[in-house]
């Protein structure tokens, strides 16, 4: 792999990986152990949702190594054959987790669509105890949906020579079973967010007022910029092949996984105050003393991470 001319396309390919790969799992470490290490965080409802995607963002890219990259770097050493139960069982793995975070996304989206139109029932249908059966609930789902993936009408196949990833055989239902959740959820996302842009419309004024209002605005910013990536993988993973196949568009169709599970916590970090002071913290770059006295920088002007401890308790 290392050496010889042939393989280059493959040592690039898998360098390129590398970098997303690797920022994800550093990044989503974080995002877990900051969310984890708030008592705030870890006692909102809504986070719960956020800790499960990450954690299934970390599997994702646990296995996007051990599996796909050991696969492109190793060839038939790792895996003897692409049908090899190696192969097909570490895919189960990942669509569990892909699963789980399908479903996890599409609750997510309801929890804002709740929280921004129809804000009375949210401490109802959201409590610490339904929001605790909704992440079970989904991981149950996520699992459900992959156990096909064990039959062999069924098997994800990680074809390392080519860089992408098949259903064997080509002509198995599950095909449109993947595409018909996919669509269902993304519909479910759509109109979600509709609604949202409906109701903020209504009510930009108080907005602009209501420092509470702006949080939970912009957690769900948050929220429809990882629905909006997913929604774009997708169509991306379903509309390309259609139109062209070659390895280095399977490459770019690969590569749009690895950078998702990156963008997620990437994400958080930008839109989410809260999780942004508690990372500051983390990584040791100022102390919570400082960000709750608002310390001062050279330009005179109050440091913006005051008073991080405020942040929504949605």
């Amino acid at each position: 792999f290392s050496t010889l001319p042939e393989r280059a396309n493959d040592r690039l390919i898998v360098g390129l990986f590398l970098i997303a790969i690797v920022y994800g799992a550093v990044a989503n470490i974080i995002l877990f152990i900051a969310v984890l290490g708030s008592k705030s965080m870890r006692a909102t409802p809504s986070y719960f949702f956020l800790i499960e995607i990450t954690v299934c963002d970390l599997i994702l890219v646990f296995f996007s190594i051990v599996h796909q990259l050991a696969g492109v770097i190793f060839r038939q050493a790792y895996f003897g054959s692409a049908y090899s139960p190696l192969n097909y069982l570490q895919f189960f793995v990942t669509q569990c987790a892909w699963w789980t975070f399908v479903c996890t996304l599409t609750v997510t989206a309801f929890n804002r669509f709740v929280c921004i139109v129809f804000p009375h029932y949210y401490d109802r249908l959201f409590s610490r105890k339904s929001s605790l059966l909704f992440v079970i609930s989904t991981a149950i789902v996520g699992i459900g949906f992959s156990a096909p993936n064990l039959h062999p009408c069924c098997r994800l196949i990680w074809f390392f020579d080519d860089w992408v990833s098949s259903y064997s055989p080509f002509t198995s239902w599950y095909i449109q079973f993947d595409l018909v959740i996919n669509i269902t959820a993304s519909t479910i996302i759509v109109i979600c967010y509709a609604f949202v842009c409906w109701r903020v419309r209504q009510v930009q004024s108080k907005a602009r007022k209501g420092s509470k209002n702006r949080r939970e605005l912009r957690i769900c910013l948050q929220v429809g910029l990882m629905c909006g990536v997913y929604i774009f993988n997708f169509t991306t993973w379903n509309w390309i092949p259609y139109v062209a196949t070659s390895r280095w568009l399977n490459a770019f169709i690969a590569s749009t996984f690895y950078i998702q599970s990156a963008l997620h916590p990437t994400i958080a970090f930008l839109f989410n105050g809260q999780i942004r002071n508690e990372c500051i913290i983390l990584l040791g770059i100022k102390t919570r003393a400082q960000l709750n006295s608002g310390v001062v920088n050279p330009s005179g002007t109050a440091n913006r991470t005051t008073n991080a401890t405020n942040a929504s308790q949605r």
